[in-house]
């Protein structure tokens, strides 16, 4: 499917290229003064870079080749395509006004196939554009002031980063604890096939001691992730931090209420204090 789409987009340009200028005699609009049929092959080479320009994505410079190509002898199709470079540029004002010009010119009572298509695509793109031009602003998300509540009729608007550090920490020890724990027990049972059944050799004395060791670490390592998830949802709840609310007189009864944090981690404990 990809492939058929690659070579129906190669047919389209290879088309546009071939019959771009050759029917421009037979345009209603005439050609600049002392335009020639140099003038018309250097137009129609121009095209050809023009073409390749787009579609290698540098539309800013198809878009000026073409408008060279249509100042040295002018076909529809050409500035069909400066429209094009345009609205993938985002100049959709720019864009319209050239759609709008390609729709207004008159054609010639047999004309090539070429402009009629310039014309169709023309007035499709058009709509396009237009109802994107047309479509109503999103609306701008509202900032509450500082000193508004907080939603639900919480005073101020606390930090959420000690309760975002508070999850991180948990869910790091819960991390660990599982991954320890997974090691721990698969050289626990490693053991058990190599022993006689509560006789052991010798040499598995370190690999026992190094599974008790990860046992240790993993149990520690759960406590700590499962009091810092805790912690954090105290602290998401009290979000340490927050200004005090105005009195009835509309000032604050102190510069600065809040909750003054402090953890420490260590070996199987997880310490969390505040000052109020």
């Amino acid at each position: 499917m990809e492939r058929m789409m690659m070579l129906s987009n190669c047919l389209r340009r290879c088309a546009f290229a071939v019959t771009l200028l050759a029917a421009a005699p037979a345009l209603a609009a005439k050609p600049p003064d002392g335009a020639s049929a140099e003038a018309q092959q250097l137009a129609r080479t121009r095209a050809h870079e023009g073409l390749k320009l787009y579609g290698a994505d540098r539309w800013q410079e198809a878009f000026e080749v073409f408008k060279e190509a249509d100042g040295l002898y002018h076909a529809p199709t050409l500035v069909l395509y400066m429209a094009r470079c345009q609205r993938k540029l985002g100049q959709l004002g720019a864009a319209r006004d050239l759609y709008e010009q390609v729709l207004a010119e008159p054609l010639p009572e047999d004309p090539p196939p070429a402009f009629l298509g310039a014309r169709k695509d023309a007035e499709t793109e058009l709509a396009a554009v237009r109802a994107t031009l047309e479509a109503p602003a999103a609306p701008q998300p509202q900032v509450p002031p500082r000193d508004a509540p907080a939603p639900g009729g919480a005073e101020g608007g606390g930090s959420l980063l000690p309760a975002g550090l508070a999850f991180g920490l948990g869910a790091v020890g819960l991390g660990v604890g599982a991954a320890t724990g997974l090691v721990s027990l698969s050289k626990v049972s490693d053991i058990k096939e190599r022993c006689d059944g509560r006789r052991c050799p010798p040499e598995l004395k370190g690999d026992a001691d190094a599974a008790t060791t990860l046992g240790h670490v993993s149990t520690v390592s759960f406590i700590v992730g499962a009091a810092s998830a805790a912690a954090g949802v105290v602290l998401l709840v009290v979000r340490p931090g927050g200004d005090a609310a105005p009195d009835a007189a509309g000032t604050s009864p102190r510069a600065q209420r809040g909750v003054v944090w402090s953890a420490g981690v260590g070996l199987g404990r997880i310490e969390i204090q505040g000052k109020f």
